[in-house]
């Protein structure tokens, strides 16, 4: 079986970049699912089989490029607590095959629209957080000091240290040969970096770098320079004799705990968790991806559930999204998503043919890897560039990376949403309005002008400020530039105007009304009006200039139409299809949609198919496309549109049966003008298969079909010279017998 079938997208030298870099990812992948599995308080094997999971079998179904599933360190807590309150293991394993269901049904329901509501200041300081955590946590590991589990994120540690007083302890317990082979591999990777070397032999510096510490320690060893590094800084894997291995502790969800409510409390919490940890690492990971590529949340939480419930029923732990590995996975030059599915192929194939080698790589190296990636999340320019975008989105920023640091991910989250909706409560409680007191002759005129949005949020302020009216003033309130007033809002200036009687406070009221008032009774656009109107003088000119050159051309017009052409093309203002074929009115019987599509289930097109070639006669009928078609992009950006992307499907078809011929071609402008000389000759090909035309051809009728392309730029129209004979030789299933 070709593997490559499960990822229709991956060219082979995609495969050559991803292979090299799932070698680090499940480098630094290794360690961190038995860290996570010991934090949990699960056996070692779950961690690992978690492992496996998130690679080889959520990457068949995530559409994620760059995203590394793997055992959750954000459920640590979570997990431990729960295997403690269920009272074992397999109660824990029912409680997450639960979770998995939940989280499926959860992208059907479409949630994952929640990640949308995330602030980008807060995912920012989420990434810069993350870099800024992975420095100083593997600080202790690159200097030989590895007390603290590989891939512990909290600040407070199980060894009974926090983040920085293990680096305190660390600097007086260092081992020498760690900081070697750490610093040997820092510069390995930078001096590869810079000097472009992965473009020339593939092959990633992180890997190089960890290669080369292997080989540096095995050499301190033969030669006893005092400076090898024990076997308890190294990566201590599992050795298995076969897959059953894996599974000799009978770790399987206990179904016979349906009816105990813990359970359904435990898989809801770690539903949650878990959904919110995969949004939050997705989004971060895609603002991190240089080509800016999205995919769908709600199919990205269906693969995590589908990998959630395989995990419970191999006795594994909570996979999510981890951002340690997807960043990893970025920066050793990952290039699809086939790099996760071989790295999760790495685990359980190195536990079964390799653990002696991999019992080999110091993690002195592997620290040297996860800084390079710290640093490039820490970008010092980040700071500058959220400070430049103004206090409301650079203190969430701060908040969140400091939350961060100080406690968990989950936490710094919240903190960092907190501030964000602080500072837009206070947007809109200190600008519902501009507050103006000015002395004229007559006395006090006081202004008020309205925002755009008035909400409940400005009830108070707007209590006070009327309050704060003086007698015998003149109030005006101009709500001309809101959009919405809230109804509170409006409740509070209805009830001034009768308190205003008794202070003697006149009240002018200039366009205070609700939404819906407002749109009802807005006069019309002067502007769009007089544009609108221009149209009928455009007419009366035409009319005019046609009569001075034939005063019988509207009565012969009339007369009736014998078109010779039936022109099928794009909706597209742009497109104008007598002046740019030199025709007249009546020359040219035309039907026009969104990017040219022959469809036929699309009864307004075959109605106008049926009239043209059997009561006009039409001896040519031409589908016309464009370069630069909006339709044939929009089919292709991965990105939802609404309805439209139920018509545009068919373009996605046209693109699925020549993914090979377009792969083939690197230059976007080059391949979209492909696709759109593919879909011309697509729709010309659907003509053909309908009765209609199939009819006319049974009769003798010597009807031509034709497919041209028109550039804008140019404003030139091309032949695609399509021959019917040759070029659709395989369509003899939509061929129809009539009877004569």
């Amino acid at each position: 079986m070709n593997i490559l079938q499960f990822f229709p997208n991956v060219s082979w030298n995609d495969v050559r970049h991803d292979f090299s870099s799932s070698i680090v990812v499940f480098l630094v992948a290794l360690p961190l699912c038995i860290g996570v599995a010991f934090a949990s308080g699960a056996p070692i094997s779950s961690g690992l089989i978690s492992g496996i999971v998130g690679g080889a079998v959520i990457s068949l179904i995530s559409k994620s490029p760059l995203s590394v599933s793997g055992p959750a360190m954000g459920l640590t807590v979570i997990v431990f607590d729960s295997i403690r309150t269920l009272g074992s293991f397999n109660d824990f394993l029912f409680a997450l095959c639960l979770a998995g269901v939940l989280q499926i049904i959860l992208g059907f329901l479409k949630a994952g629209i929640l990640s949308n509501f995330f602030p980008s200041s807060v995912i920012k300081g989420m990434l810069a957080a993350i870099g800024a955590v992975l420095i100083l946590k593997q600080i202790p590991h690159a200097i030989g000091y590895d007390m603290d589990y590989e891939g512990d994120m909290v600040f407070f540690q199980l060894d009974q240290e926090n983040t920085f007083s293990e680096i305190l302890t660390a600097l007086r317990r260092f081992t020498p040969g760690a900081v070697v082979l750490s610093s040997v591999s820092l510069v390995l990777i930078v001096i590869w970096e810079k000097l472009e070397l992965h473009k020339k032999f593939i092959i990633h510096g992180s890997l190089v770098a960890i290669l080369v510490s292997v080989l540096l320690n095995e050499t301190f060893k033969i030669f006893e320079l005092g400076l090898s590094v024990a076997s308890e800084h190294m990566i201590q894997p599992i050795q298995l004799n076969g897959i059953t291995d894996l599974f000799q502790g009978n770790h399987f969800p206990s179904f016979s705990q349906w009816k105990n409510q813990a359970v359904y409390l435990a898989a809801l919490k770690i539903c949650l968790v878990m959904s919110l940890e995969t949004l939050l690492n997705l989004d971060a990971i895609e603002k991190s991806d240089p080509q800016r590529r999205i995919v769908s949340k709600n199919r990205e939480l269906v693969a995590q559930g589908t990998g959630n419930v395989f995990s419970a029923f191999l006795g594994g732990l909570p996979i999510t999204s981890v951002i340690i590995r997807s960043s990893t996975n970025l920066q050793a030059g990952a290039k699809t998503r086939f790099s996760a599915f071989l790295h999760g192929l790495l685990i359980f194939l190195s536990l079964i043919f390799i653990p002696t080698w991999i019992a080999k790589i110091p993690l002195a190296s592997l620290a040297a890897v996860l800084l390079v990636v710290g640093y490039k999340l820490t970008d010092y320019r980040i700071l500058k560039t959220q400070y430049q975008k103004g206090m409301d989105q650079f203190i969430p920023f701060v908040a969140t990376l400091i939350g961060i640091v100080f406690s968990d991910v989950l936490i710094g989250i919240g903190i960092g949403c907190l501030f964000s909706v602080f500072f837009i409560v206070r947007r809109n409680v200190l600008n519902p309005y501009q507050f103006n007191k000015k002395e004229m002759t007559y006395g006090v005129e006081v202004r008020i002008d309205l925002s755009e949005d008035v909400s409940f949020l400005n009830k108070s302020s707007m209590l006070y400020k009327l309050d704060k009216v003086p007698d015998n003033a003149h109030l005006i309130i101009d709500g001309s530039k809101s959009k919405y007033i809230d109804p509170d809002v409006l409740e509070i200036i209805e009830d001034f105007k009768i308190v205003a009687q008794s202070r003697n406070i006149k009240v002018e009221i200039i366009d205070v009304t609700s939404a819906y008032q407002k749109i009802n009774n807005k006069p019309p656009d002067p502007i769009a009006q007089q544009n609108y109107q221009k149209l009928f003088e455009n007419n009366r000119i035409w009319v005019k200039e046609k009569l001075l050159k034939d005063p019988n051309y509207f009565k012969n017009l009339a007369l009736g139409q014998t078109p010779k052409y039936l022109l099928i093309s794009c909706s597209d203002s742009r497109i104008s299809v007598n002046e740019m074929t030199g025709t007249n009115a009546g020359e040219l019987f035309v039907h026009r949609n969104i990017a040219n599509l022959v469809i036929d289930t699309d009864m307004n097109l075959m109605s106008v198919l049926q009239y043209s070639v059997e009561v006009l006669k039409v001896e040519h009928i031409v589908v016309c496309g464009h370069y630069g078609c909006g339709g044939v992009k929009a089919a292709i950006d991965g990105k939802y549109h609404g309805l439209i992307d139920a018509w545009l499907r068919h373009i996605k078809q046209v693109y699925r049966m020549n993914r090979k011929e377009l792969s083939g071609i690197l230059d976007e402008d080059e391949k979209h003008k492909k696709l759109v000389e593919l879909n011309v000759r697509e729709q010309v090909y659907n003509l053909c298969k309908t009765t209609i035309v199939q009819n006319v051809w049974s009769r003798g009728t010597d009807l031509q079909l034709h497919g041209w392309v028109y550039d804008l730029k140019e404003g030139k129209l091309s032949d695609l010279n399509i021959d019917i004979n040759k070029d659709f030789r395989d369509y003899d299933i939509f061929r129809y017998q009539f009877e004569t």
